[in-house]
């Protein structure tokens, strides 16, 4: 059970940063086109600081994650060649 607790804290935790990594990833492209570069640097910096240990933390989700959209875009590319 406690097993199960930890498993569920760390994907909670991986896939918060994630998302925050994201989200900060957006805010500092918009801050550099508004000719903010500096601040807008430092932003994506700090995006890229979360988003590598919420991968460490996912690790063998975010793997199976990939592999499932990787074959289901080769899947859909078939498809759509052997359609006529």
């Amino acid at each position: 059970m406690n097993s199960t607790l930890l498993t569920k804290t760390r994907k909670i935790t991986g896939w918060t940063l994630i998302i925050i990594s994201t989200i900060l990833m957006f805010i500092s492209i918009f801050i550099a086109t508004s000719g903010q570069l500096l601040k807008g640097g430092g932003i994506y910096v700090a995006s890229q600081l979360t988003w590598y240990p919420g991968l460490a933390l996912l690790g063998p989700e975010i793997v199976q994650k990939s592999k499932e959209l990787w074959n289901n875009f080769i899947q859909r590319i078939k498809n759509g060649f052997t359609q006529k």
